[in-house]
């Protein structure tokens, strides 16, 4: 169970560009390079700004899909936050296991923070909605 108490940041992220890089028919598993940006609104004291990401998927035909993640994070200050994510998605909803790398002091407590992204695909506006919270 996630407490909610530890809510850090609502994120809206949309797919800039996706394609195939492989598919084995036989047992059912696609392979998908994807790219997307990100608008990262953070509750205090977790900063606002923008994301920007890439990452590989596996796509199986029982409809799990695993992802994994990177990209830089730019807080509204121009602070450069590095992360790297991994993703279980199933029927529009996923988690992400996602974790920061910054050497900015004044952000300090933000390296090596653990979060757990509990969101869903937005069918209408094709775009990905959820909120982050510190898991560790």
């Amino acid at each position: 169970m996630i407490a909610t108490e530890n809510k850090l940041f609502e994120e809206v992220d949309k797919p800039e560009d996706s394609k195939i890089t492989s598919e084995d028919k036989e047992k059912g598993i696609v392979e998908r390079e994807s790219s997307w940006t990100g608008k990262i609104t953070g509750l205090d004291p977790f900063p606002s700004g923008n994301a920007k990401g890439q990452g590989n998927s596996k796509i199986f035909k029982n409809g799990i899909s695993i992802s994994n993640w990177y990209g830089i994070f730019t807080t509204a200050k121009g602070q450069e936050i590095s992360f790297i994510g991994k993703d279980v998605s199933k029927n529009e909803k996923f988690y992400v296991l996602r974790t920061f790398f910054i050497d900015v002091k004044e952000l300090a407590w933000m390296n090596g923070l653990v979060c757990i992204l509990d969101g869903k695909h937005d069918l209408q506006s094709n775009s990905f909605v959820c909120s982050g919270y510190k898991l560790m």
